[in-house]
């Protein structure tokens, strides 16, 4: 069932992205676009998907890892508001990037920076939650990405601090403001190779995430090392984030609204859960990206379209969901 939910899931994004290919200033035919994927259609085709291709792939990405990323943190946490920055991983690419900035590096360099100060910022989080050892290690783990997430972003405060007011203090407000336009086909793809390594991982862990959210007793009650299974979920969840923002920036609300959304339809169930999230987390940035180009020459920041959809869309999501539940 799991695999039919995830094709289902595949067909939804292929039929998005398809869509997005083929809508536009140049409009073409969707089946030319398909003759395109295989070399063999018409000029326009070609063209459309050599200009639209990295720009799709890094918005499917980006909604994708988000928000499958967040749905497996709101299950092992059992908390409905965690999202994907749950370990300062948002704050620690914003803080390599900006670094990889002000040091005048190469667009693949400062995506590079991005990713591993994401990773790192995790990593840090992980490491002071194992130090400290606390009775409910889920706890534990919350409050040490809380103090990571602050340290990136003290450090980050400090780059804008001492950034050129005329050239890089620009640059690293409009990459964190987010896009879907900054990588080249090469860039797109090895970055969807990373988070589809990650959600792939969570994927496989199933149901496992689901006694997770039970707590650690339930889990070694199944025969489950609990201490194990959480670190290579968080692992998962971070590759998956850290990949994301490297190369879209921080884009946020996609992981802690479609989740939210998925569950209406896919239920509490991580299997069945996953890969809605994820399906809905790559069309909603796919449809932001149409928006973002559709008011001019000029383009609108993601993040900033991503928060002025996401925000409102949450609270009528919960205001509904509140009705029923009452």
């Amino acid at each position: 069932m799991t695999l039919l939910r995830v094709a289902g899931a595949l067909a939804l994004v292929a039929i998005a992205a398809l869509a997005s290919l083929a809508t536009g200033p140049l409009g073409v035919a969707p089946d030319a676009l398909i003759a395109a994927l295989v070399g063999a259609g018409p000029p326009e085709a070609e063209l459309a998907l050599a200009l639209r291709g990295p720009r799709v792939t890094v918005a499917l990405t980006a909604g994708g890892a988000l928000a499958g990323a967040g749905a497996a943190l709101q299950i092992l946490f059992r908390n409905p508001l965690v999202a994907p920055d749950l370990l300062g991983v948002s704050s620690g690419a914003g803080l390599g990037a900006a670094a990889a900035l002000l040091a005048g590096a190469a667009p693949a360099l400062v995506q590079a920076g991005a990713f591993a100060g994401g990773c790192a910022a995790a990593a840090l989080a992980l490491a002071c939650a194992g130090l400290a050892r606390g009775s409910d290690p889920r706890l534990t783990l919350v409050l040490c990405g809380i103090v990571t997430g602050a340290l990136a972003a003290a450090g980050l405060a400090l780059m804008l601090l001492i950034a050129d007011p005329y050239t890089d203090l620009p640059a690293i407000t409009f990459w964190l403001l987010g896009s879907f336009s900054r990588a080249d086909g090469g860039e797109a793809l090895l970055a969807a190779g990373i988070a589809a390594a990650g959600l792939a991982l969570l994927l496989l862990l199933g149901f496992r995430i689901d006694a997770l959210g039970l707590g650690d007793d339930q889990a070694r009650s199944l025969g489950l090392d609990a201490r194990g299974l959480r670190l290579a979920a968080v692992a998962g969840a971070t590759l998956a984030t850290s990949a994301a923002v490297a190369v879209s920036g921080v884009v946020g609300w996609i992981g802690l609204l479609a989740p939210h959304a998925a569950r209406q339809i896919a239920g509490e169930r991580a299997g069945a859960l996953l890969p809605a999230s994820i399906a809905l987390g790559a069309v909603f940035a796919l449809a932001i990206d149409r928006l973002a180009t559709a008011f001019g020459p000029g383009e609108i920041p993601v993040g900033l379209l991503a928060a002025a959809i996401g925000a409102p869309a949450f609270l009528l999501l919960f205001v509904v969901t509140a009705r029923r539940s009452g």
